[in-house]
């Protein structure tokens, strides 16, 4: 009983992490839609995951956009892009930024900041403290 109890067990854990970790970014070189401003200047919050997603995959989904929604939806510089990796025309933006799973990456002009760890760390418990982390990371990238 107890055998048949852990194989039941790994295999639950097995399709959970699965649904987070999407699988290879590699494969057709599709032309992704990147933003970019006019004049140079560009803020992406830019938030990967595949078709399945679990609960706090879909949370550090809502609460970034959400806070980028309210908070920059005036400023063109600062852009939310949500990018399924599971679909082809997104796996050349993948491969740019190396991801194969649920990430939250912020690109500022090109020097990219991965908050993945705290994303998942505070998305459903601490959403507030996510909101502050996005913020500061946007408002150094707008001063400079």
């Amino acid at each position: 009983m107890k055998k048949y109890f852990a194989i039941v067990a790994f295999a639950l854990l097995s399709v959970n992490f699965g649904s987070c970790s999407n699988g290879n970014a590699k494969g057709d070189e599709k032309k992704s839609t990147e933003i970019s401003s006019a004049i140079g200047q560009s803020i992406q919050i830019l938030y990967f995951h595949g078709d399945r997603r679990c609960p706090t995959c879909i949370k550090v989904g809502e609460v970034s956009q959400n806070l980028i929604s309210a908070k920059y939806a005036e400023n063109s510089v600062v852009v939310f892009k949500d990018v399924n990796i599971d679909k082809d025309e997104n796996k050349t933006i993948a491969e740019k930024y190396q991801i194969t799973g649920s990430s939250l990456l912020i690109d500022v002009n090109g020097v990219v900041t991965n908050i993945t760890v705290d994303a998942f760390k505070y998305a459903r418990t601490e959403p507030a403290k996510l909101e502050t982390i996005i913020t500061d990371i946007i408002e150094k990238g707008l001063k400079k």
